[in-house]
């Protein structure tokens, strides 16, 4: 009796479709996970944390559309050679402004889907230099509060998965592949330059909760 049980418990939660239509079209996700970076400009750089709020809507059974804000970050460093050597640290802080289109393939309760969009990302990093000099054998700590920004365009394409607990209730995991224009921040100390160009090139991968309203 307790397999036969647990059998239709099986039944009921996975291959029962139910109607997320019954509630509203319009559906809230928070979205954590990780960036890691993918362009070689950032080679060498920590995979970091991602997360995104999004605030979405039903067009119909087989399309949604999406507005997102979110943080991503990553750290890594720089050798500096020459008559001195030292190290640049950076520390990049990402605030993503994006709108995505997903196309979407129901089925009982699941929805598989494909996605795609674009969107701002907003660059932010502070500057800390550290100058090791051959001859003297000193170290010094340069650091400073200055924190540059920078703002760029990106596009990316992604799949995911969503499972309907409820009408109203949904988790799933989503990945995406990241596109961007270069970014550019300027900034120097002590005689030692500071601008760094790079992309922000990357993979994307969230869990995610959500809930229609």
């Amino acid at each position: 009796m307790k397999r036969g049980f647990f059998f239709c418990f099986l039944v009921f939660t996975f291959l029962i479709p139910i109607n997320v239509f019954a509630q509203s079209p319009f559906y809230f996700a928070l979205k954590p996970g990780i960036y890691s970076p993918q362009s070689s400009d950032l080679d060498g750089f920590d995979t970091g944390f991602n997360g995104e709020i999004a605030f979405g809507f039903r067009v119909n059974p087989s399309l949604a559309a999406e507005i997102g804000f979110g943080y991503f970050n990553t750290k890594g460093e720089e050798r500096v050679g020459g008559a001195t050597y030292g190290g640049r640290e950076f520390d990049l802080d990402v605030f993503p402004i994006t709108f995505t289109l997903k196309v979407i393939f129901p089925y009982k309760r699941w929805e598989f889907f494909g996605l795609m969009g674009g969107g701002a990302y907003i660059v932010s990093q502070p500057y800390d230099y550290d100058d090791y000099h051959h001859d003297y054998h000193r170290h010094y700590d340069y650091e400073d509060d200055h924190v540059d920004y920078d703002a760029v365009l990106g596009g990316y394409l992604g799949a995911g998965i969503h499972y309907n607990i409820t009408p109203r209730m949904f988790v799933g995991v989503e990945g995406k592949y990241l596109w961007t224009d270069k970014v550019k921040l300027d900034y120097g100390e002590f005689g030692a330059p500071l601008d760094i160009n790079f992309r922000l090139d990357g993979i994307l991968a969230t869990g995610v909760f959500g809930f229609r309203f």
